[in-house]
């Protein structure tokens, strides 16, 4: 498998609301990040609060849902024993 089909099969497993274009962490500390949701693994190894975010006209945002990001990636399916 390569490097994308690798990358596309981790994000689909991200559990995000129908038409999902970007994502906000606000982490524990306070700090920010946003990008759009096909880059969500620069997420990676930093846990916190996630908006998704799905862009309107005129580059505004609507919320469409968050969760609570732990900070592992790629998402595993199974909890590991």
């Amino acid at each position: 498998m390569n490097s994308y089909t690798e990358h596309y099969h981790n994000l689909k497993k991200l559990e995000r609301p129908k038409g999902t274009t970007h994502a906000r962490l606000v982490t524990d500390e306070g700090k920010k990040g946003f990008t759009q949701i096909k880059d969500f693994d620069v997420f990676s190894g930093v846990s916190g609060n996630v908006t998704f975010l799905k862009e309107k006209r005129g580059g505004t945002f609507e919320e469409l849902g968050n969760m609570y990001f732990d900070g592992i990636w790629p998402i595993r399916e199974k909890e590991e024993k």
